[in-house]
């Protein structure tokens, strides 16, 4: 089941930091996405296949924003493509190529980082979880539940 706020939270910080990054530089790269794939795979849960669900998920919500709005800055400007993709497309010899290297280039980076954001949410519950059980101990006679 998706979980919305994860996707949410996601979108937000690709938003912003895509924001950021364009007001301080005149660029548009693909590292918000990134980062917001991250924030929703560690926000969605400890299961990886979770994070790579929401990461796919605020990448795709986050895209629909963006290439119309690349798009509208290309007509308006002589903006560059996006980073990584103005490298690859002088590499590509046909429509098909450089259709299936945008898609593979702005999804499955994105499946990734919410992947390792899942996998940084377990490290961090279980680092939380052994942190709890290296506190007081109960004495010898004395209830577990007494702390």
């Amino acid at each position: 089941m998706t979980r919305w706020r994860a996707v949410a939270g996601g979108f937000a910080l690709a938003a912003c930091s895509e924001a950021l990054v364009f007001a301080a530089t005149g660029r548009v790269t693909l590292v918000g996405g990134l980062a917001g794939s991250a924030l929703a795979g560690y926000l969605a849960g400890e299961e990886p296949a979770e994070g790579a669900w929401h990461g796919l998920m605020s990448a795709m919500a986050w895209g629909i924003v963006l290439i119309p709005g690349l798009v509208a800055l290309s007509v308006v400007t002589d903006a560059p493509l996006p980073f990584p993709i103005e490298f690859l497309l002088p590499l590509l010899d046909t429509a098909g190529e450089a259709t299936a290297a945008i898609l593979l280039s702005a999804s499955l980076p994105n499946v990734a980082a919410g992947a390792l954001g899942s996998l940084t949410r377990r490290r961090d519950d279980t680092r939380g979880r052994s942190d709890e059980h290296a506190g007081r101990r109960p004495a010898e006679g004395e209830p577990e539940d007494a702390r």
